[in-house]
């Protein structure tokens, strides 16, 4: 039995919280992943799929990268059988709405409960408390972690509790109350509250946290909370379940034979070639490390689009990274597209680069904000890059490789010549 071949969005718009679907999912033992961004969505590669991933960020800005045809896209993809799980930012997307570009997403009929016309009393003062949304504004009463219940609908013999953070992500009323699988129980001793515990509990408690929104032959998940974040192991689970579910998989995944034509349109890169990007890789990534290590001292954010961005962000897709390098630094293979050396060998040199030149803005008191944005435009090309190789690589040398299609194998402009012949 095949794995599932899982596409995890990580293009424009999206925020750090795609790693950690890339960290529950090969931990689950689904290694069949393709990493996609906006390009990828428009021209329909996605049908090739089993399931669609799109993780938390900019809601705006991931709709307005994806487009008309990239909604399209997805709505047929859904349709034809696939399954599309939206998490924060995610979750927003697909749901009914008027304003533009969400109006290109029109796909299920879910209201969002932080909804209001005033800006609600705020405890906290922050920038993370509320957005605006048209006429009104779409406010988060809460965030970290928060209870939630599965309904008899999700399980008719009983219900379980579990813990799962919520960083912006929506409470929502559905059209049919089957769709709700689980609802917002409660609070924890680490909620941390931007509203009054009042209007907080009206907003979330007993409304849908997890829904799933049949359409023709497949259907949409979505997640209020991140139940992809790596600390909460149960939550990570109910994702899992609910791709074995769908997809009528088995709960250990059966290893595959290894075709070897399978991967014949890939490069083998093995001796010198592939030591000399492995240890390109890891220089610009640990001198990367070490700058973005100091400006986690510097009291600075960034708000790009409607996202608020912190420097420690940029470790976390650099440590995503840095973890992984071992296993490849042990075999002697590497599985490669073609162009992927020059890709990723580029973009780990400029992210270096660049921290570099924040670095010295912000001692300065320079303005940063533009600097900022090309470093994180550059982080997704790498990471996207480094992923396409590193489960190549590791599905060759466990005998478990899947030819899967090339997110950047496209005709056309890509995210990486977008970002790359951009204005330092």
């Amino acid at each position: 039995m095949n794995h599932p071949k899982i596409g995890i969005y990580a293009g424009s718009g999206t925020s750090h919280s795609w790693l950690w679907f890339v960290d529950l999912f090969e931990n689950a033992g689904f290694y069949d992943l393709v990493f996609l961004d906006e390009f990828f969505v428009e021209n329909n590669d996605i049908k090739a799929l089993d399931v669609l991933v799109v993780s938390g960020g900019d809601t705006f800005a991931v709709a307005q990268s994806l487009g008309k045809k990239g909604g399209r896209n997805i709505k047929s993809f859904v349709e034809q059988g696939g399954v599309y799980i939206g998490s924060c930012a995610g979750a927003y997307l697909p749901m009914k709405s008027s304003q533009k570009p969400l109006d290109w997403f029109n796909f299920v009929d879910v209201k969002i409960t932080n909804l209001s016309k005033l800006f609600p009393s705020a405890e906290v003062q922050t920038c993370k408390s509320c957005a605006a949304y048209g006429y009104d504004f779409v406010f988060h009463p809460v965030r970290e972690a928060v209870s939630l219940k599965t309904t008899s609908f999700f399980d008719k013999g009983r219900s379980s509790v579990f813990k799962a953070p919520l960083y912006g992500g929506p409470g929502m009323k559905a059209h049919d109350p089957s769709w709700v699988l689980a609802v917002y129980e409660g609070f924890t001793p680490k909620t941390a509250f931007f509203t009054t515990s009042e209007i907080a509990e009206k907003t979330l408690l007993g409304n849908g946290a997890v829904v799933r929104v049949p359409l023709k032959q497949g259907c949409f998940y979505l997640l209020g909370p991140h139940l992809e974040h790596p600390k909460f192991k149960q939550a990570n689970q109910f994702i899992i379940d609910a791709v074995i579910r769908e997809k009528g998989m088995a709960q250990d995944p059966v290893e595959s034979k290894n075709n070897k034509d399978s991967y014949a349109t890939k490069e083998k890169m093995s001796g010198k070639q592939a030591k000399e990007l492995l240890l390109c890789i890891k220089r610009e990534l640990s001198n990367s490390r070490i700058v973005a290590g100091s400006l986690e001292f510097l009291p600075v954010q960034w708000l790009i689009g409607q996202k608020v961005y912190s420097p420690q962000k940029v470790r976390v897709y650099l440590e995503s990274m840095w973890k992984r390098l071992r296993a490849l630094e042990k075999n002697k293979v590497l599985i490669v597209e073609p162009g992927l050396y020059d890709r990723i060998t580029t973009a780990a040199i400029q992210i270096t680069i660049e921290l570099r030149k924040i670095k010295q803005q912000l001692d300065e008191n320079q303005d940063s904000l533009k600097t900022a944005t090309l470093i994180f435009d550059l982080l997704h090309v790498l990471s996207i890059s480094f992923f396409d190789l590193y489960f190549a690589t590791m599905f060759n040398s466990s005998g478990q490789y899947h030819e899967h299609t090339n997110a950047h194998a496209l005709k056309g402009t890509t995210n990486y010549e977008r970002v790359m012949t951009s204005e330092s």
